[in-house]
């Protein structure tokens, strides 16, 4: 389980039934706010994730701390559901040495060139290297999150797997840009959905939860429908 999900109070669930509900409500894959969020529900906003003026990683999550606050008194004290992408770079396969697992490497490059009859200093170099190598991958199995030993929740073209813990968990992987792309209350009064391939979000409730979101300055929400297409990130 990774450290980041135990500190929020959430846990990798053992199977994808939480989330078997969606799939049935969806609409056709594609850059429509159906093909991500399950019908039935009576209001849809859209946020841009983006965010404005010059950008750093750790502005990537204030606009989910925005939202998070307009849905907590919705939610209160229920458990939430978070559906993690399963294909983002920084995540690694279950049980499988992260430092040289698929998706990222680490490399420590010389800064100097060292002549190729002077074998002191060039010993000395591959030593430094191989230091240099050996801290880099340490800091990169650090920093990337073990895949759970769970099926994933299948849906078409994308899986993802899933965790559940406490609203403000929905932030437990925050060092890492990516949110999750699918959220929900237990009660199901909610649901977000972020596609991977979007630079926008979608909220989905009733009108008068739905109006919040519009009405909270930090999130630049509009208003949207099931057939209202998102901002592709092409």
């Amino acid at each position: 389980m990774s450290d980041d999900l135990a500190r929020a109070g959430a846990t990798w669930d053992a199977d994808p039934s939480a989330g078997a509900w969606i799939a049935p409500l969806l609409g056709e894959f594609g850059p429509e706010v159906s093909a991500g969020v399950p019908s039935g529900y009576a209001a849809y906003a859209v946020i841009p994730v983006e965010a404005e003026g010059p950008y750093s990683p750790s502005d990537a999550m204030d606009w989910l701390d925005a939202l998070l606050d307009v849905l907590e008194p919705a939610t209160s004290d229920q458990s939430v559901h978070c559906g993690l992408w399963e294909g983002w770079g920084w995540l690694y396969d279950h049980g499988v040495d992260p430092r040289r697992a698929p998706g990222m490497a680490a490399f420590a490059l010389a800064d100097e060139r060292v002549p190729w009859w002077n074998l002191r200093r060039r010993a000395k170099v591959r030593a430094e290297l191989a230091g240099a190598q050996a801290r880099a991958e340490a800091r990169l199995a650090a920093e990337r999150v073990e895949r759970p030993a769970a099926r994933p929740l299948e849906h078409p073209h994308r899986s993802y797997y899933l965790w559940t813990g406490p609203l403000r968990a929905v932030t437990a992987l925050r060092r890492w840009p990516d949110p999750p792309s699918l959220v929900w209350p237990e009660d199901r009064s909610w649901f977000l959905s972020v596609p991977e391939y979007s630079r926008e979000a979608v909220v989905a409730g009733d009108d008068a939860l739905v109006e919040a979101v519009l009405r909270e300055p930090r999130l630049r929400a509009t208003t949207a429908t099931p057939s209202t297409v998102l901002d592709i990130d092409d």
